[in-house]
This record gives C-alpha cells, sequence and structure tokens, in this order.
C-alpha cells in the first residue's frame, strides 16, 4: 500500500509539473531518440529542448546551476553537432538529404578514456567546490560530475565516438536520483527513458560499427 502511495505522489507531482518542463521533456525524448537512430535531426530537436531546459534548472526553487550552465554548452554544441554531420555528409557524398550522417562511427582507445575521466573527477571536484561555496547549489559534487561528464559525452556524440552511450549510461542513471531527490519527478521519469534509450543506442551504434569493420 506504501508503494502505491509513493507512485501516486510521484504521479500527481509530474502531472502537475508546468508547461516548459513538459516541453524539456517532450523534446528530450525525441532527441536521445533521434540521436540512436543516427538521425541529423536529433541537433535541431536537441537545441529546442536545452533552451527550455536552461529556464528550468535556473528557476531559484531548483537552483541546479551546473546544470543551468551545462544547457548554454549543449546549445553550442548542438548547433556544432548539426554543422559537422551534415558537411561531413556534403563533402563525402555530395548529398542533399538532412536524414542521416555519413560521420562514421569510431572508438577511442582505452588511454584516451582513462585521461577524460582522470581529468572529469579532477574538474569535477573543483566545480563543486565553487557552486558549494558561492551559489549555494543542491547536490554539488554529484551535479558537477554530472556536468563535466555530460561535456565529454556530447562532444563525443558530435564526433560519433561509440562509448558515448556508456558514459550516458551512467550519467543517466544518476541524474535519476538528483532530480528525485529535487522534486523533479517528470525529470527523473525522463532520465530513466534516457538510459533505455542510451542502451539501445549503444546496441544500434555498436552494431553499425561492426558493420562497417567485418
Amino acid at each position: 500500500m506504501q508503494d502505491i502511495s509513493v507512485f501516486n505522489q510521484i504521479l500527481a507531482s509530474a502531472l502537475g509539473m508546468g508547461w516548459l518542463q513538459w516541453l524539456a521533456f517532450i523534446f528530450g525524448i525525441i532527441y536521445v531518440i533521434l540521436a540512436a537512430r543516427e538521425n541529423v535531426w536529433c541537433w535541431p530537436v536537441g537545441l529546442i529542448s536545452v533552451v527550455i531546459a536552461f529556464f528550468v534548472y535556473a528557476d531559484p526553487e531548483v537552483r541546479l546551476y551546473s546544470d543551468a550552465i551545462l544547457q548554454v554548452f549543449y546549445a553550442v554544441m548542438s548547433v556544432y553537432g548539426w554543422w559537422i554531420w551534415t558537411q561531413t555528409k556534403k563533402v563525402e557524398r555530395g548529398a542533399t538529404d538532412m536524414s542521416a550522417s555519413a560521420l562514421e562511427i569510431r572508438e577511442w582507445p582505452v588511454n584516451r578514456h582513462i585521461f577524460f575521466m582522470i581529468t572529469g573527477l579532477i574538474l569535477a571536484v573543483i566545480w563543486g567546490k565553487f557552486c558549494q561555496q558561492f551559489l549555494g547549489a543542491e547536490l554539488p559534487y554529484i551535479d558537477a560530475a554530472t556536468t563535466v561528464f555530460s561535456l565529454i559525452a556530447t562532444y563525443m556524440v558530435t564526433q560519433k565516438i561509440l562509448e558515448n552511450w556508456l558514459y550516458w549510461i551512467v550519467i543517466d542513471v544518476v541524474c535519476i536520483f538528483v532530480y528525485f531527490h529535487r522534486g523533479l519527478y517528470l525529470f527523473s521519469i525522463m532520465f530513466l527513458i534516457y538510459t533505455i534509450v542510451a542502451i539501445s543506442g549503444y546496441v544500434n551504434w555498436r552494431s553499425v560499427y561492426r558493420e562497417a569493420h567485418l
């Protein structure tokens, strides 16, 4: 009975979210599904999502400032990703169809991942300390870690690095608990869906990568 009560509370809170959160939710889901399918339209859809999400995170009642700042980077990466996916296709194939990209899926060597993980942890500690002391952010170090590694993972998506999905799976799982803790239940559900799609994205990209390297 207690589980049912908790579920009803979460459902009621999610349904009571503002229209901005609903729009960010819808566009965010569409973005990650398109990205998992290697569809270049993920970038303009993602741009709309992050602009909306910026105002949600910057709300004084939410105060997830690292996430708000992260949306600015996402916006820049959305434009960059859209450009590089379509630019590569036009140069290599001379095509005008914008539904997919010819940029090949690649893997990074283990030493590069180790470098970015160590660098990411160091930056997360520094940024978390800043957010704690000067911004009064909630969950500063966890928020900072998801922010830093999201920056890395987003760049990996623009370059079509296969392992980006493994980064996103970990990030999304952590975000589920962060947003649940802050009472952003709709976003918590969104990141649960993100996790599922990220797993699907990894399987799909891995299959394409293997076919290209037979």
